[in-house]
């Protein structure tokens, strides 16, 4: 063996073996988290135990010589990943989630069942075994497929609609991941790529991007506690009031009133100050300041691109727009245009 192949050799190694360490620290981590009531960290504990004890066979089948049922046996735990995938997606986007016990018994039995007999499959070339093995691979195809289209198709009404996107963005990558578990698999199958380091790479380097994104979002392997979770207002409800809410601002700009505050208005809408808090952070992604700095400095744009008030000075178009300080209105008009009010209004003088 010249000094480049064992270079090469020990470089695959070291990957595989980061792969596989990541692998098992992840599921051990999961598993061992105080914060047990978010069933879908189970199920992620699983799919890399699994994936982990995949890949470890890989190195030392690349190292040692394996019996044919052993092999066979290693094969099957591929009927895992494709329901710890869909289960894990399923309660992670959403976590009050009920699945019945006999769902979770009728996904796994075709691995007990496969397993148990595994002892009959032989690792070989037959054409039948071929199948079977071919099958494996597309029973975790089916799985991944399947979630993919549940996670784009499933709306789901968010406290706070970032999370919400980071929890789905997430979802998809994790998805994908497993799918090109499984293409990666195929294609060891029709002796495209070879079985080893292929399958040990993937395998680390999906672990390395899911350890960068998991511990930027740590929040994702914890239960959020939902700020609204004992209010009597259902999203219907809450919908209706906001749009109610919206009528308000725009038809009787409510907003130009100075003296405005979060009592005030939930009085005339006949609801409580804590109601009207959880319909604009529910339904507008925002707290009642900014949501109504939002409408104040679309009044106070519309002055200052109108020519009429070219001679208004800006604390006055500030006043008009409801403001009642004018270092409030030009630290709220930069926030939200990224530009001063005075700026603003130049260019629209020069069109």
């Amino acid at each position: 063996m010249n000094i480049e192949s064992e270079f090469f050799n020990r470089f695959e190694l070291l990957i595989s073996s980061i792969g596989v360490i990541l692998g098992f620290l992840f599921s051990i981590q999961l598993l061992v988290k105080k914060d047990k009531g978010l069933k879908a960290n189970l199920f992620l504990s699983l799919y890399f135990l699994v994936l982990s004890l995949r890949a470890t066979k890989a190195i030392f089948h690349n190292y040692y010589e394996m019996t044919d049922s052993f092999l066979a046996f290693f094969l099957c735990l591929f009927l895992l990943i494709g329901p710890y995938t869909w289960f894990y997606v399923k309660h992670r986007y959403s976590n009050n989630t009920s699945i019945k016990n006999i769902e979770y018994y009728l996904h796994f039995t075709p691995f007990c069942l496969i397993t148990i007999y595994s002892v009959f499959v032989p690792n070989n070339n037959f054409t039948y075994t071929s199948i079977f093995y071919l099958g494996l691979f597309l029973h975790g195809l089916i799985y991944c497929f399947y979630s993919l289209y549940w996670l784009i198709n499933t709306p789901r009404d968010a406290i706070v609609l970032e999370r919400q996107e980071t929890i789905k963005n997430w979802l998809l990558f994790f998805i994908l991941s497993t799918i090109l578990v499984f293409i990666n698999a195929i294609l060891i199958f029709f002796d495209i790529v070879p079985f080893y380091p292929s399958s040990t790479f993937l395998f680390s380097f999906i672990n390395i991007f899911m350890a960068v994104l998991g511990y930027k979002n740590l929040w994702l392997f914890e239960i959020q506690k939902e700020k609204y979770s004992n209010s009597t207002l259902n999203t219907k409800i809450a919908r209706e009031y906001s749009n109610q809410l919206n009528q308000f601002m725009e038809k009787d700009k409510l907003y130009l009133d100075p003296e405005l505050t979060l009592v005030k208005l939930a009085e005339k809408m006949n609801i409580s100050s804590k109601q009207l808090s959880q319909i604009i952070n529910q339904i507008e992604h925002t707290n009642y300041s900014q949501y109504i700095a939002r409408y104040r400095i679309e009044e106070a744009k519309k002055h200052l691109e109108n020519p009429d008030y070219n001679n208004y000075k800006i604390s006055a178009i500030a006043y008009e727009s409801g403001f009642n300080s004018i270092s409030s209105f030009n630290a709220t008009f930069k926030n939200i245009t990224k530009i001063t009010a005075i700026d603003y209004r130049e260019l629209f003088m020069k069109k």
